[in-house]
């Protein structure tokens, strides 16, 4: 917005300048022409209103100097002074507008110059908040990835604890039941030498009373 905002100041004021520029051209004939007639003794009769400024404005149109109703040099001398008169101060206000309107346009080309360089300034601290924010684009994307590697990485330990620990838990249960039917078997083992043992003890002890009794 504030690009669109300086695009369209700096469009008026080339505009303005452009007005101003054909108005002094149209005051810089107006004057010519007014020199030129004093010098060659030609005076218009028509004069300006007394009802009109004696300023006027920039934005007023200009009224062209008429050449009819001339009248020849000598012929009413009091009439032409006074009219003399008043052409010198038309060209003096001419003149004056004129500097007016340099004066404005040289003002319009100063505060340009300085929306430019502002807006310069503000293309290149824009310019440089993009790349700042272009970094820090990249720095979290470079984060983002990193932290997505190290979940994957997180996430197969994971899978491969857990299989680990099924391997663990088959393989305990595995050799639990070896153990156990180990030690089944030495049970029956050593119940059946018990029962050897015990059969024998009984077998002696008969023999014993056998050898007593003859």
């Amino acid at each position: 917005m504030d690009q669109q905002a300086k695009k369209h100041l700096q469009e008026e004021f080339d505009a303005s300048l452009e007005e101003k520029d054909q108005l002094i051209s149209v005051l810089q004939t107006q004057v010519l022409l007014l020199k030129r007639r004093l010098q060659n003794g030609q005076i218009g009769t028509e004069l300006p209103d007394s009802n009109i400024q004696s300023e006027p404005q920039v934005q007023s149109p200009i009224e062209e100097i008429t050449t009819e109703n001339t009248v020849e040099p000598g012929k009413h001398n009091e009439d032409s002074v006074k009219t003399l008169e008043t052409l010198n101060q038309r060209v003096k206000r001419q003149e004056n507008l004129l500097q007016r309107c340099k004066e404005m346009i040289q003002s319009h080309k100063e505060r340009c110059a300085q929306l430019t360089n502002e807006k310069e300034a503000l293309q290149e601290q824009l310019e440089e908040r993009l790349q700042e924010l272009e970094k820090m684009k990249d720095l979290q994307m470079a984060e983002k990835t990193k932290l997505i590697t190290q979940l994957r990485d997180a996430k197969d330990l994971i899978e491969q604890l857990e299989q680990d620990k099924g391997m663990v838990i088959a393989e305990t249960k595995r050799q639990m039941h070896e153990t156990l039917e180990m030690k089944e078997e030495e049970i029956a083992q050593l119940r059946a030498r018990i029962k050897q043992i015990t059969t024998k003890g009984e077998e002696l002890k008969e023999q014993k009373e056998k050898s007593e009794r003859a």
